[in-house]
């Protein structure tokens, strides 16, 4: 697969810069699995669909994704 095949593909991107457990910012999440809000300073930074989202792994094991903007 080429480059215009990931683009095409709708693939997530990591943004570039620093690691996940360098952030000092703390933001909310919602636990979908667990039906509960946390908070978290570990998280990571990635694009999918023109969007940026915060992932952070959930107190029950799944990721959670909060919307940071637009692209």
């Amino acid at each position: 697969m080429g480059i215009m095949g990931i683009f095409k593909s709708g693939s997530t991107e990591m943004i570039a810069g620093a690691p996940a457990s360098s952030h000092s910012t703390e933001l909310n999440f919602y636990d979908v699995k667990g039906r509960q809000k946390f908070n978290s300073s570990k998280y990571s930074i990635i694009v999918k669909s023109g969007r940026k989202f915060a992932v952070s792994k959930a107190p029950s094991g799944i990721d959670a994704y909060r919307i940071i903007g637009k692209a």
